[in-house]
């Protein structure tokens, strides 16, 4: 080929055997009866061959058929392998362990041996029968490079909803602090998901209101954040996420000054603890008594006072029933009848509802009785709605309980609950603050009864 002549009319590429030249060669009889030349060797494949693929177009597995036969039977006998052991693992029931097998049959059918299945194709077949979660947990823990994860991001989803007003520069301006979050940097971490969520729905109002008056953050002074914070419920933390917001920016020399450098907002002082009427104990103890969850809850916060958190990650080898202790890492409690009646009530349901369930947390529910992690907090919030009390308030009033047995000693307080100093002396004072008051009634009634001194 004539690269200079080439390089000026091109040159018709074939692809490999469908040249007008290969047809000929073809369609042209036997002239002889020699040997056939002998083949050439292959070259050798090296350790990083793979075939591209020349149209990427998407699988739908919706519709196929578990019984038709696999494209690649060595990547279905590995996936059926690893469902087997993560149904004995997790304790699937037999129904799930089905589905899930059929899933991933009907995926073998429509991949070609060594292609790259997408967790969008498996989430799609989920309104058909088949349980997505579970059938992608099974493809990425069968081995490296089986699925890949091509799902939209959900916070992703929410920033372009909830911004995209925004003029395009100052859009720009909050894709650099997002970067910041969300990636980080050689010399700063990337935040925590839920931490980049707060700051950002923190953001979030401030940036709407100024978008009506500026184009870009740089025209942002320091009365524009102190008119915004005036009135503001949560000063503190819109105030901190503007802070982070303006000081990424004036790192990367995107803004000229950060108008929160002058800007101190004080916090939010601490709320004084309060107890629960005997109607609230009550009421709690009454819808307590016929759901084997709640009691639970209502026991380790209400008595050991838990925090929620705790209580969402006690695992069963904390609890020691024989003993009649519990074990909350930092020491082990005595447990006392009510606890113990309350414990053993839910392992009995445990055991009955979820009898093959290899979670270790103890409290479960439909969904991580089939998984190893534990339960949400939105699940623990759910179980006390319709009650008088949160569990931070049922926590609040027993820490105040004890307080004021221990005649409101700080010491006794931090020992008993692992409270460290300043939570301590909160619910002292509010003791000492309730004992003043009440000597001071006292004396009122005795100078108007005539009996002081």
């Amino acid at each position: 080929m004539d690269l200079t002549v080439a390089a000026e009319t091109g040159q018709q590429l074939f692809l490999a055997g469908f040249s007008p030249r290969a047809a000929r060669t073809r369609s042209r009889p036997a002239m002889s009866s020699a040997a056939p030349p002998p083949p050439v060797a292959a070259p050798a494949r090296s350790a990083g061959w793979e075939q591209p693929v020349l149209v990427d177009a998407p699988r739908d597995c919706r519709h196929a058929s578990s019984l038709d036969p696999p494209r690649d039977p060595g990547f279905l006998r590995v996936v059926l392998r690893q469902a087997a052991v993560l149904a004995e693992h997790n304790g699937w029931p037999p129904r799930t362990l089905q589905q899930v097998r059929r899933g991933l049959r009907m995926i073998a059918s429509c991949h070609e041996p060594g292609e790259t299945v997408k967790a969008s194709t498996v989430t799609a077949m989920s309104p058909h029968g088949v349980p997505g979660l579970r059938v992608l947990e099974v493809l990425f823990t069968a081995g490296d490079h089986l699925v890949v994860d091509d799902r939209i991001d959900s916070l992703t989803v929410w920033i372009d909803a909830k911004f995209a007003t925004l003029p395009p520069r100052m859009r720009d301006e909050l894709d650099a602090w997002i970067t910041m979050l969300r990636h980080g940097t050689a010399r700063r971490r990337a935040r925590p998901r839920i931490t980049a969520f707060t700051l950002l729905a923190a953001a979030h109002p401030f940036l709407i209101e100024i978008a009506d008056r500026y184009t870009t953050l740089r025209q942002v002074t320091r009365q524009d954040v102190l008119d915004w914070l005036d009135g503001r419920k949560h000063q503190t933390g819109d105030a901190h996420a503007l802070r982070d917001l303006f000081g990424v920016l004036k790192a990367q020399r995107l803004v000229f000054a950060n108008p929160l450098t002058r800007i101190h907002v004080s916090g939010r002082n601490p709320s004084t603890p309060a107890a629960l009427t005997a109607e609230a104990l009550h009421a709690i103890g009454d819808a307590a008594r016929n759901d084997p969850a709640l009691q639970t809850v209502v026991a380790l916060i209400g008595v050991h006072a838990l925090r929620p958190h705790q209580v969402r990650d006690l695992m069963l080898d904390q609890v020691d029933l024989p003993n009649q202790r519990i074990d909350l890492g930092a020491g082990r409690r005595l447990l006392d009848p009510f606890t113990a009646t309350a414990l053993t009530g839910y392992l009995d349901y445990r055991h009955e509802r979820w009898p093959d369930t290899g979670n270790p947390h103890l409290l479960l529910t439909r969904r991580t009785a089939h998984e190893r992690g534990p339960v949400s907090a939105y699940w623990l919030t759910r179980l006390f709605d319709g009650l008088p009390a949160t569990a931070a308030q049922l926590r609040e009033d027993r820490i105040l309980e004890e307080a004021r047995a221990a005649d409101g000693d700080p010491l006794h307080i931090a020992a008993m609950f692992g409270l460290t100093a300043k939570p301590a002396l909160r619910y002292a004072k509010t003791v000492w603050s309730l004992d003043d008051s009440l000597k001071s009634r006292s004396t009122q009634l005795f100078d108007a009864a005539g009996l002081h001194g």
